[in-house]
């Protein structure tokens, strides 16, 4: 998109996409962390502060200055800050590359827990300012949410390219609109502005002491989002990005946050619902309920979609199982429908709403991740400063620590909330973690058992001659891990069936470490029979082979009456060989379930001919 589209636009459309999880914080965050702070003007100015400063540091500076910067050909996102990293962290062999290479996988895992999440918070948030306009009408609250969130969910499969177009707008007037109800309060009193001083998030600190943590693990709700902006910088780049948040989104959250503080002093018997008592009558009420609901509908869009694509490029870096992904815009390739994820997502986050019925309960649940994912991001950040950019370690390190400390800080205070709901999107991100893991490890074993047990094409002519194998006039294409190796599905061919094509195509693609590329790396003939073809694609690209082969090795007609021969692996569970118990049962699992070759690489099924192989890990 960010090719031809100028920057203004981009600016307008990454409001909606971008910042609409941050900039619904609102709703709830403010709200959330008066209430576990003490009463009183001290105090309160004390909570904004903390809010600004956690708004400059961590977006305005961390974010948007430094890791912003850790693009790969313009992709962001936790799994690209992975892929940016020295190529021992990502192929670990000792405990400390281990560790890094974990915690790079777990915020990835967290990133899929906040997929859950935000949705909930965020429309039940908004769902709330129905209470305020009449309190009778609580009750509703649950199922009204639950409403929404259905159909949120059931539109993913026809596509937000159409719906998406409005985003941008819809969130310049709600930016406004929370702007202009700040600006009003703050004009009832302005003294609220004394609370940018750092002095007052420093002396709230220091007279709660240890109670602290509790107050941060609320104030780290108003910089929620932050990791969606970095996955989304792919589709904006930085400068619209920078753009949009310091020329509209933080203006407008720094005045309704201060907004909220005037309003908390100049009339402390505003309970809940702190946001829509700003209110001015009725008529404004409705027009904020109605607003809000919108809002947070965009906000919860823009993460489900960002899930979709964290699930890509899991699938492409070898993280997760093949899943069905399918295209819902010809001109977008972000705008991506996983039904697998979005099924998952839809019925989790639903019975989070049922469970937690009010967003303050979900709250609790919902820092613990976001604090995870930031701290593990830098992490990798003075991971890829240091060996990537080669900055020197003076300037790496202080860096490092200060972010360090304000991510540890948010990290210990949500960890207090662990028993009051922050174990759900720990138990969400753990048992994600644990199916990489079996995943990247099983296919370790899977392709060093097919590696020891392959033959090389050097003893062809011997197989073709004992096996007595007779040959059809076509064309096969045969997928494979390493081009050295007859293909798995071809020795089945010439062991079991004694036939094999006139002409092998035995093709490797390969996913690189590049966002986006594809490369025809070799194209090489043994024989007369026989062509080895090595592709790379970037963890971004769509995955089309039969497009990749008439563009780079054949030409459309030999493609189009070529037959695909695959090998489809079933796994024998027992007690033996290297993976065992519930282990190899989880792996033969999501084996079984993981999507069709003819899904995955785009091939057409009435040219697809798969041949069983029994294997035991």
């Amino acid at each position: 998109m960010k090719r031809n589209t100028p920057t203004p636009i981009l600016a307008l459309l990454a409001l909606g996409v971008v910042f609409g999880d941050i900039g619904t914080s609102p709703l709830y965050a403010f709200q959330q962390s008066v209430s576990d702070g003490q009463s009183g003007v001290t105090a309160i100015f004390g909570v904004a502060s903390l809010i600004f400063w956690s708004l400059m540091i961590v977006v305005s500076i961390k974010y948007l200055v430094f890791v912003l910067r850790a693009e790969n050909n313009g992709e962001g996102g936790v799994l690209t800050l992975f892929s940016l990293l020295p190529r021992k962290f990502r192929r670990p062999q000792h405990q400390g590359e281990y560790t890094i290479f974990f915690a790079l996988l777990l915020g990835t895992a967290f990133l899929f827990g906040d997929g859950f999440i935000t949705p909930a918070i965020s429309v039940l948030s908004a769902v709330e300012g129905t209470a305020v306009i009449n309190p009778s009408w609580v009750h509703f609250e649950v199922p009204i949410t639950c409403v929404i969130l259905f159909f949120l969910f059931f539109i993913q499969r026809k596509g937000t390219a159409k719906i998406g177009s409005v985003f941008g707008p819809v969130m310049v007037l709600w930016f406004a609109t929370i702007a202009l109800l700040g600006v009003r309060q703050i004009a009832r009193d302005p003294s609220v502005f004394r609370a940018l001083s750092p002095s007052y998030a420093v002396a709230l600190i220091a007279h709660n002491q240890l109670h602290s943590l509790v107050i941060l693990s609320s104030v780290i709700l108003a910089v929620t989002g932050v990791e969606a902006l970095y996955a989304d910088l792919g589709h904006f780049g930085a400068r619209a990005i920078r753009i949009a948040w310091f020329l509209c989104a933080a203006p407008a959250l720094i005045l309704n946050y201060l907004g909220q503080a005037a309003e908390k002093i100049t009339s402390p018997q505003s309970g809940g619902a702190l946001f829509f008592n700003m209110a001015p009558n009725r008529a404004t009420l409705i027009y904020l309920v109605f607003l809000s609901t919108v809002a947070t509908v965009i906000a919860s869009q823009a993460l489900i979609s960002g899930v979709g694509s964290i699930a890509r490029q899991a699938v492409q870096m070898g993280l997760f199982p093949r899943l069905q992904i399918i295209h819902t815009s010809n001109k977008e390739s972000g705008q991506i429908f996983v039904p697998f994820m979005n099924t998952v997502l839809g019925i989790g986050t639903i019975l989070l709403v049922v469970i937690y019925k009010s967003s303050t309960n979900l709250g609790n649940a919902y820092s613990f991740d976001i604090s995870g994912t930031m701290l593990i991001t830098t992490i990798g950040l003075g991971i890829v400063a240091n060996y990537r950019w080669h900055w020197k370690k003076r300037y790496v390190i202080p860096l490092c620590v200060i972010f360090g400390i304000l991510d540890s800080s948010f990290f210990l205070s949500t960890a207090t909330k662990i028993f009051k709901g922050a174990w759900v999107p720990l138990a969400i991100a753990l048992v994600i973690l644990y199916f990489m893991m079996v995943w990247r490890h099983a296919n370790a074993v899977l392709t060093r058992q097919i590696e020891e047990a392959a033959v090389g094409w050097e003893q062809l002519d011997e197989l073709l001659q004992t096996n007595e194998v007779q040959f059809s006039p076509q064309t096969g294409i045969f997928l494979t891990s390493n081009l050295e190796r007859i293909p798995q599905a071809a020795l089945s061919q010439i062991k079991q069936m004694h036939f094999l094509p006139e002409r092998v195509v035995a093709v490797m693609l390969t996913i690189t470490d590049q966002a986006y590329q594809e490369e025809l790396v070799k194209c090489e003939k043994i024989g007369e029979r026989i062509t080895l073809v090595e592709l790379h694609m970037g963890y971004m690209n769509e995955v089309n082979l039969p497009q990749l082969l008439r563009t780079h090795v054949m030409s459309e007609p030999q493609e189009s009456v070529a037959t695909y021969y695959l090998a489809d692996r079933k796994f024998n569970n027992m007690n033996s060989g290297e993976i065992t118990g519930i282990t190899e049962r989880v792996f033969t699992f999501m084996h079984r379930n993981s999507a069709t070759p003819s899904l995955y690489f785009g091939l057409p099924d009435e040219r697809i001919v798969t041949l069983a192989t029994q294997l035991d890990l």
